[in-house]
Order: C-alpha cells, then structure tokens, then sequence
C-alpha cells in the first residue's frame, strides 16, 4: 500500500494497525465488494443507528442501578458507548461524500468502542470486533480521500 495518493496514517493506532488489516492480511476483499461497502455502509449506518440509541437508552436505564452500586467501570463503559455512536451519526454525510474526515470519525468511533468493550469487560466481544471491524475498515481505507 505505498501508493502517493494513499491518506497518511495519521490518527492514535493507525500506522500500526494499517499494514496488519491490510499488507499483513491473510486475505483482500475483491474491488467489487470493496466498492459496495463504500457505496452502501451509510445507508446501512442510518438503518442501524436509530437501534444503537434505542440500545443505549435501554442501557442508561441499567445503568441508574450500576450509578447506586458505584460502577464507575460500566458507567464509562457507558459513556464511551454513547460517545462512539454519535461519532459513527456525525460520519454519515463524510461516509456518503466519501470524504477521508468521514472513515476517520468512524475509525475513532471503532476505537472508542473498543475501549467500552474493554471496560466492560466485554472480552469474548472485543476480539471480534477488533479483527472483524478493524479488517472491513482498513481495507476500504483507500476509497476515502
């Protein structure tokens, strides 16, 4: 991937993990299905968005019982959860101009939701969502300039 036109790594994590998703990768999406990740996963993202806030307010409800026990770990996880999925609504319009600002917002939403899972100790889901979610994001990278 040491193509000129190619964005330059240039967010928390990113140098390291380009070369894994990508150079590194045991396998590469074909063109076509790269370009139909780009081309649909803003519609897919405005589907899913409305349920991640549903998610999360039924979650906030949960979590009043967690304040009363002091669990500041679930609260933040919380938190971070709410942070990652505004980030992912602002990316929509940047995703549909497939603007390099609009693969970054998601990309540090990928982050943050990491950091939740982590928090929660969600370990059984972190690992495929750090391998799942960080392969499909780096692998149509390029397409975002």
């Amino acid at each position: 991937m040491n193509n000129l036109l190619e964005p330059v790594p240039n967010l928390p994590l990113e140098k390291e993990l380009l070369p894994l998703f990508t150079d590194k990768a045991p396998f590469q999406l074909p063109t076509e299905w790269r370009e139909a990740i780009v081309k649909y996963s803003p519609y897919v993202m405005m589907i899913l968005a409305p349920l991640s806030v549903l998610a999360i307010g039924l979650s906030t409800l949960a979590s009043i019982f967690s304040l009363l026990t002091v669990n500041f770990l679930g609260t933040l996880s919380l938190i971070l959860s709410i942070v990652s999925i505004v980030l992912d609504l602002m990316a929509i319009p940047g995703l549909f101009a497939t603007s390099r600002g609009g693969w970054k917002l998601v990309y540090l939403a990928w982050l943050i939701s990491l950091l939740s899972n982590l928090l929660s100790f969600s370990f059984l889901s972190i690992i495929p969502a750090f391998l799942i979610g960080g392969f499909f994001l780096f692998q149509v990278r390029s397409y975002y300039k």
